[in-house]
């Protein structure tokens, strides 16, 4: 995976979870929008300005 995939796959991602959020929140299920929103805070907040990835070796051949 490339770092443009990477990143293209977290935006997605996140794309995805903020709808989640309203659609909790639409439904007042606090807790599991609370739960989702912890999940994912440091993504969308991450320290820094950036997310740090995990290279494994042998996998940017794959």
């Amino acid at each position: 995976m490339t770092s443009d995939q990477a990143a293209q796959l977290i935006d997605n991602t996140l794309d995805l979870v903020h709808q989640r959020l309203l659609d909790l929140e639409a439904q007042r299920l606090d807790r599991e929008h609370r739960a989702l929103a912890a999940e994912f805070r440091e993504w969308r907040q991450p320290v820094g300005g950036h997310i740090d990835l995990m290279v494994f070796p042998g996998i940017a051949n794959s």
